[in-house]
């Protein structure tokens, strides 16, 4: 089965971008504002939160920089006139942080402002290692605007253990993930088991500095291991949430999570970038697009 998968995932990015759009179909909430509005209105009514990011990244242009801002700022009053439970995830790179410093701070303290206005949150996603010192650089000066934003560390980088050491408090707000980049082994752990290991101790340490962690992992042993923990030291449930990307298939573990009393965020990604993202996803999932591919070909089969 593993050899299927691992043959269409070879021949998908031959195939009409319909035929992928179909197949990634679940890890995209939309193309439109509209269309990601209304999956988030769905999943806020199944009692999920939601993170939103509109797809896209590296942008070349000031104009497209300051599009993407602008589109940026609109969701937030978008979200509060419709009543949604939802904020805003951003890459810093997506509003220009390859265009210079000032250019990027000047477009993050747009949306700050809009997220302030709105009582809403505005979280930083953290790119790959080039981008890491002015990304938590740009996090601090944002929060000293604007405390209710936040950043994510990354488990596989050996830096992200002293990033949490110097920034946790009880007003810091951090996703953890395990990191999808690929990086010098100087920099990074290679290991699987390693980035477990530190993924498990940052998540631990930034609870006991009273931090608002993220846990965003796929990975039921470290989502298992660490609700563990966190029943065995009795943190309380507003001190953390779960988070999963839209599309993934764990309904039953999350709706557990939630029946329990914890907080479960989808990440949702949308937008006009659907193609490149659904190619990336497809191929760190192969299983997820034998699966897809089989009921589809069923469907068409039992008509």
């Amino acid at each position: 089965m593993k050899l299927i998968n691992y043959l269409i995932i070879q021949i998908i990015p031959f195939l009409p971008k319909i035929f992928v759009r179909l197949v990634a179909s679940p890890y995209i909430a939309g193309i439109t504002d509209d269309e990601m509005l209304k999956n988030v209105n769905k999943l806020n009514k199944k009692g999920y939160k939601v993170a939103i990011d509109i797809l896209g990244e590296h942008v070349t242009t000031k104009e497209e920089a300051t599009q993407i801002t602008e589109r940026y700022a609109k969701l937030y009053s978008k979200i509060d006139l419709q009543n949604l439970d939802a904020n805003l995830s951003i890459k810093l790179t997506h509003i220009g942080q390859d265009l210079g410093y000032n250019f990027v701070k000047k477009n993050l303290m747009i949306l700050i402002d809009e997220a302030k206005k709105y009582n809403n949150f505005l979280r930083l996603d953290m790119e790959n290692s080039p981008y890491t010192s002015e990304t938590i650089n740009l996090y601090k000066k944002a929060f000293e605007i604007y405390p209710n934003v936040g950043i994510v560390l990354q488990a596989y980088m050996h830096r992200s253990i002293d990033d949490l050491e110097n920034l946790a408090s009880h007003m810091f707000n951090v996703r953890i993930c395990k990191g999808i980049y690929i990086e010098n082994e100087d920099i990074a752990y290679r290991d699987y088991e390693k980035i477990r290991e530190n993924y498990i101790d940052l998540v631990k340490k930034a609870l006991r500095k009273g931090s608002y962690v993220g846990i965003a992992s796929h990975d039921e042993y470290l989502i298992d291991k660490l609700y563990l923990w966190i029943k065995e030291n009795q943190i309380e449930a507003n001190q953390y949430e779960f988070q999963i990307l839209h599309g993934v298939p764990m309904d039953k573990k999350l709706q557990q999570l939630i029946n329990e009393g914890n907080t479960v965020r989808v990440y949702v990604p949308y937008g006009d970038n659907w193609y490149d993202y659904s190619i990336r996803r497809l191929k760190e999932n192969p299983k997820m697009a034998g699966y897809i591919i089989k009921n589809i070909f069923n469907k068409i089969l039992n008509r």
